[in-house]
């Protein structure tokens, strides 16, 4: 059974069909204003694209206008030339808005579809765990996994250290490659650090528009210094010349390392002030 904005939409195209056709046969035989009706014809079908590709409150306030005009001239007709008022006079004051309406209900439907497709991406983007262009876990995982880690570290008396990875001059590098270049850039990225890790870490990206990677390490403040070389060493090895030409770009990276001996000590730390203070750490990373 069809719903009721398909029912509505239906009727509209329906009242659309019949009130071209009344309007097409007024206007043939109303031979004594033809050039009048003509240019009303084409204003109401102007109106009618307003609507259509807008919403009701504009047609309606297009209507207005239009409505106003077409009555001061009228009246400017009745009273400097005489004419008579006849049942043809209203013809377009009643048709404008009713044309208006029709359309609404058209597009209403159109509208409704348009909203909820909306509504359905906006809510696969809160949902969302992954980064549709790396495949990496994004902030509402890693946030989601933190109480885990933290759990096993308090438990298991075991070191526990999160680290967050940022690009010097990141958003220079940005604008130098473009829309069509920075994939590609982000994902050799992204390659480069998984060979820097082991298997069982797991990357994090938990910003886009300026790049920043999560990494939780269950290591010492050593292990950590270990992994931050690594890292390091593979960026600068890297060569990104084939996606960053003619550009010799520098890669330039900014680490902060919170290693969370309240987790060891049994003390609970929450997630968000976990990831805090592992940017505050990177603030002290001047290069």
């Amino acid at each position: 059974m069809k719903n009721r904005d398909q029912v509505l939409s239906d009727l509209g195209i329906v009242f659309f069909l019949v009130l071209t056709f009344v309007t097409i046969t007024f206007t043939a035989q109303d031979a004594a204003h033809y050039i009048q009706n003509l240019v009303m014809l084409n204003v109401t079908f102007l109106v009618i694209l307003i609507t259509y590709f807008s919403n009701i409150t504009l047609g309606l306030v297009t209507n207005g206008l239009v409505i106003f005009f077409y009555i001061s001239y009228t009246i400017f007709l009745v009273l400097v030339n005489g004419e008579p008022l006849t049942a043809s006079s209203y013809f377009w004051i009643v048709l404008l808005p009713l044309f208006t309406y029709v359309v609404s209900l058209m597009t209403g439907r159109n509208l409704a579809l348009q909203k909820r497709v909306k509504e359905l991406e906006n809510e696969n983007v809160s949902l969302s765990t992954v980064d549709p262009d790396t495949g990496l876990r994004n902030l509402r995982t890693l946030i989601s996994d933190a109480k885990i880690f933290i759990g096993m570290a308090k438990r298991g008396q075991i070191e526990l250290s999160l680290m967050l990875i940022k690009f010097r001059h990141y958003k220079e590098i940005k604008r130098i490659l473009g829309e069509e270049r920075l994939p590609l850039f982000i994902r050799q990225m992204t390659e480069v650090m998984h060979r820097s890790l082991r298997a069982e870490d797991t990357l994090y990206l938990i910003e886009k528009d300026d790049i920043t990677f999560g990494l939780f390490l269950i290591t010492d403040t050593a292990g950590t210094k270990i992994v931050e070389n690594r890292i390091r060493s593979h960026m600068k090895s890297e060569e990104f010349y084939t996606i960053t030409a003619p550009y010799e770009v520098e890669i330039d990276l900014k680490v902060g390392v919170f290693h969370c001996d309240d987790c060891k000590d049994g003390s609970m730390v929450s997630p968000l002030e976990f990831i805090e203070k592992a940017r505050k750490e990177m603030e002290y990373d001047v290069g």
